[in-house]
């Protein structure tokens, strides 16, 4: 169960951790694709078959909502205009609620997640019509995490780290390596803009009824402080 509940935590983390173009509007959809050779992970990469990723951005605010097989599902919502940032969790440990602000998501950013070497590449491929270039991330455990990302779109990457800063453009394949688990996710679907009645509230960042408030602490305290 504790190795369940880390697991979580490190997606939470990859889900809560900017670029001149073309697209700054739209709505991308990611399959993913989980592995790993540690045993005590098997049963959490059989929850999370099917799992995948959808991406929404418009005027500096992003919306990502992963959904884990039959694990969790976890949507984050980042406002660069306001700064705030609200994590929505729900499945095997109920439904809770994260509210912070990008000021202090990038701070435990800084304090908590690894430092990369990043290494840029000349080798290309298209994906879903995209021209998209390699980078490689290399933390300091010598775990590499393969990006292939395109200059044509822009969002913000304020309050994110699955979006790598030092990276120029959006992420459109990326292999990565996290404490055993490897996860593998690509577009699949790149709208370019979204429908004007539906946009207005998949930007909120006040906290829906039914939602247990908790803190970032309080949530890496189930984890038993990992």
């Amino acid at each position: 169960m504790k190795k369940i509940i880390v697991l979580i935590l490190a997606i939470v983390s990859l889900v809560s951790s900017s670029l001149e173009a073309q697209i700054t509007e739209g709505h991308i959809s990611y399959k993913m694709d989980v592995a790993s050779d540690d045993p005590d992970m098997a049963m959490a990469v059989s929850m999370m078959q099917g799992s995948k990723m959808e991406m929404y951005f418009k005027d500096k605010a992003t919306r990502v909502e992963m959904s884990m097989g039959a694990m969790m599902n976890i949507t984050s919502i980042t406002d660069e205009n306001s700064g705030n940032v609200l994590m929505l969790m729900g499945g095997m440990m109920g439904k809770n609620a994260v509210q912070t602000t990008i000021a202090e998501t990038e701070k435990s950013n800084t304090e908590n997640m690894p430092k990369y070497d990043v290494t840029f590449s000349d080798e290309t491929k298209v994906i879903e019509g995209y021209n998209c270039k390699k980078a490689i991330l290399t933390d300091e455990g010598g775990n590499e995490n393969i990006f292939w990302y395109t200059e044509e779109i822009m969002m913000s990457k304020k309050g994110q780290n699955y979006l790598n800063e030092e990276i120029p453009g959006m992420a459109m394949q990326y292999d990565m390596n996290n404490g055993g688990l490897k996860m593998t996710l690509t577009v699949t679907k790149v709208e370019t803009t979204l429908d004007k009645k539906t946009s207005k509230t998949l930007f909120q960042t006040a906290i829906p009824d039914g939602y247990n408030v908790m803190t970032m602490d309080q949530l890496k305290m189930m984890g038993g402080g990992q």
